[in-house]
């Protein structure tokens, strides 16, 4: 048996969450109403991998950032949730803080570039 994709998985995870039936998320994400849910149903379950086009309205719909559901790492994907449900004004003071935070590596002598004086 073939390995469920982790978009099946987020997308299940996420609506289950969200209080929604397939066919609410499928009607939230404006699909057709009467076969959307089985649609939802077949993504879920892996049979069938929706559009990029689909997932960005389904992740709209379900209120989460659209890399959310094709990260693999848990940890990442939780910080991807969390960043994304932030104001802009918070997102500018994280990542300002984040930045003073991480060490960039030296850039090496053959790679500097020093403009003409």
């Amino acid at each position: 048996m073939a390995e469920i994709s982790i978009v099946a998985i987020r997308l299940l995870e996420r609506r289950e969450l969200a209080g929604l039936s397939q066919t609410e998320l499928g009607v939230a994400a404006g699909m057709n109403e009467f076969n959307c849910g089985t649609q939802i149903c077949q993504y879920e379950t892996g049979a069938h991998m929706p559009s990029i086009w689909l997932m960005t309205r389904l992740a709209a719909a379900l209120n989460v950032p659209l890399p959310y559901f094709y990260c693999e790492d848990p940890v990442l994907a939780d910080l991807i949730r969390k960043f994304g449900a932030l104001g802009s004004e918070q997102k500018a003071r994280l990542f300002a803080l984040m930045s003073g935070s991480v060490e960039t590596p030296p850039t090496p002598p053959e790679l500097q570039f020093d403009p003409p004086a």
